[in-house]
């Protein structure tokens, strides 16, 4: 592993997941760790878009890609209807996957991304109304 990109929707320890995940898995010195964190499961979108340039920068390098929805600290163990809606909506899981752009891996390989798209529409004030 070259890169190693960590997305945890509201989940953010000190030490990161990355640096947890590196130390646990004896993972080499120069390997290039993110971690992603705070904006819930729309961070999947940005990590995979991160993937995407971190792989166009770094040629044939291999990325591992980690997720989590944790949302303990986000769960509502009261009696009012309306609070409870994050506990319908949102559940807990995770997801890994391994991207790379190396040709040697073409054969091996499940899937390929072919379309990144993410749109940012902070810059607007409709977006905060």
């Amino acid at each position: 592993i070259d890169i190693l990109i960590i997305n945890t929707s509201i989940y953010c320890p000190t030490p990161s997941v990355a640096s947890l995940m590196v130390n646990m898995f004896k993972m080499r010195e120069d390997v290039q760790c993110y971690h992603l964190g705070g904006m819930g499961c729309a961070m999947g979108v940005v990590g995979l878009n991160l993937v995407r340039d971190m792989l166009i920068a770094h040629p044939g390098k291999i990325c591992l890609f980690v997720g989590s929805e944790i949302i303990t600290s986000a769960f509502y163990p009261g009696l009012r209807q309306e609070a409870l809606v994050t506990n319908a909506l949102f559940r807990m899981g995770g997801y890994a996957s391994i991207l790379t752009n190396n040709p040697s891996w073409r054969s091996r390989s499940k899937y390929q991304l072919n379309h990144v798209l993410r749109v940012h529409t902070g810059q607007s004030d409709r977006a905060f109304k």
